[in-house]
């Protein structure tokens, strides 16, 4: 497998990550709320406090499914091309459920940012963001927001731990802090508007008027990492 494939494959799982929209948008109303009832330094350091719950979420799954898959790999088990070619057709799945259905579509939410998430799962997430207690809470809520993902992700960390073990050992978990970190990205994005005097109404907006670019930037990724593990399945 060319080295290039496997840094190919790597960038694509992050620009993945990095575009996914459930944690930014539990993060948008939450730090929105944090502002209003507190002091501009409190919800900031709130707002690191979800930032942290999301950097825990994305190390334990991540983690977990490297050592998961060290040891099927140590062990001789089933990471064979099968394996892979099974991988791609998962991910060519996920490209074409991000195009059609990760944003909720229609008319009525033409003007909205509503994404596949359950009726029932998204007013629990707008009920935490708006009555968060105590920094632990905050931590918890962006753990969860990330784990609501998890179908979506759980394929990337896969896909990714394997390429970094086909890579140098001594750079492995350089890849995984920077995958970590680049999955923070839009957080500190928003983080940083609302901190420049941007308002929630503002940042929504913005997000409504990217909602194409995020589905059409998901559904391409998601394809072509699928293109990118069948070929490694085969060279």
């Amino acid at each position: 497998m060319s080295i290039f494939t496997s840094l190919g494959i790597l960038i694509l799982a992050m620009l993945i990550q990095g575009f996914l929209q459930t944690a930014p948008g539990v993060f948008a109303i939450f730090y929105h709320h944090a502002l209003g009832k507190t002091t501009a330094k409190k919800a900031d350091d709130q707002a690191l406090s979800f930032i942290l719950g999301t950097e825990i979420a994305t190390a334990v799954y991540f983690l977990i499914t490297y050592f998961v898959i060290t040891f099927f790999v140590a062990e001789n088990h089933f990471l064979n091309d099968t394996f892979l070619w099974v991988m791609s057709g998962i991910f060519i799945a996920l490209g074409i459920f991000t195009f059609f259905y990760y944003f909720k579509l229609g008319k009525k939410n033409k003007g909205t940012t509503k994404l596949f998430l359950t009726r029932h799962t998204a007013e629990n997430f707008l009920y935490h963001a708006t009555h968060n207690k105590n920094r632990t809470d905050t931590i918890l809520l962006g753990f969860l927001a990330t784990t609501a993902e998890f179908v979506f992700t759980l394929p990337l960390f896969i896909i990714s731990s394997v390429e970094i073990l086909n890579l140098s050992p001594r750079f492995n978990f350089i890849f995984i802090i920077a995958y970590i970190v680049v999955a923070t990205i839009p957080l500190f994005t928003i983080r940083t508007l609302f901190r420049t005097g941007h308002n929630l109404a503002e940042i929504q907006k913005l997000r409504v008027k990217r909602k194409l670019l995020f589905r059409i930037v998901l559904s391409i990724s998601y394809i072509a990492l699928g293109v990118l593990t069948f070929i490694s399945g085969v060279i």
